[in-house]
């Protein structure tokens, strides 16, 4: 009987891929989302006075910016990025075309902000543009989406290196950072309270690739790829 060990080929599947870059370009729009987090917070604070909250928010939460003058050719930027990875992880994207679902500014309240694990159903790609952070304030962490695994895990051997096993992992970020990535893979971001200090503060957006009409002027230029 043979007790030599195997010679084993490795082959990694159902991969759940995370894309990263960095052009700090596009921190030009930063000046816009001033103010609109100032109008956020005037908001809140008069809601509060009026009796109508009890406390602010987990994070300042603009609405959809995708219509807004100065943020179009961001929201076409960052379309053509999701619509290519679709293509390059072998998606039939074919009759179909990108709808930005949403675009958005989040920005951490000075007392304190965080944001719940949570996916973006109905969406295909999604990710996240970061204009102000550093080292010291929230980032944001990726879960398992196996729930298969949630259900048989065990505890890897150290929980600060990155292992086969991991199940969350936490990606430190800085100014200009670009994130991309699948809807269906849980995300988070862990609690930072400022108190006067560094802010924390990002744009996050979805896309579909459906058969509606897209919502951007230059949809045939997405479809074809550059």
């Amino acid at each position: 009987m043979n007790t030599t060990p195997l010679e084993l080929n490795r082959q990694d599947l159902f991969a759940s891929p995370i894309y990263r870059g960095n052009d700090t370009s596009w921190l030009t729009l930063d000046k816009h989302v001033d103010v609109i987090i100032d109008n956020l917070k005037k908001d809140w604070k008069k809601r509060i006075k009026e009796g109508k909250d009890k406390q602010l928010p987990n994070s300042y939460h603009s609405n959809n910016l995708w219509q807004e003058e100065p943020f179009k050719p961001f929201v076409e930027f960052v379309m053509q990025q999701m619509w290519n990875i679709l293509s390059w992880q072998g998606y039939n994207l074919k009759g179909k075309r990108p709808l930005l679902q949403e675009c958005w500014v989040q920005e951490f309240p000075e007392e304190g902000g965080f944001h719940e694990i949570h996916i973006h159903s109905n969406n295909h790609m999604s990710g996240f543009y970061f204009l102000q952070c550093s080292e010291e304030t929230s980032k944001p962490s990726f879960h398992d989406p196996r729930p298969g695994k949630m259900m048989t895990d065990l505890m890897p051997v150290d929980k600060k290196k990155v292992l086969t096993c991991t199940s969350q992992i936490h990606y430190p970020v800085k100014p200009g950072d670009f994130i991309f990535f699948n809807s269906y893979l849980p995300h988070a971001y862990n609690h930072y309270a400022s108190k006067g200090g560094e802010k924390f503060r990002f744009i996050h957006f979805n896309m579909q690739a459906t058969t509606d009409p897209g919502n951007v002027d230059n949809v045939e230029e997405i479809q074809k790829g550059k």
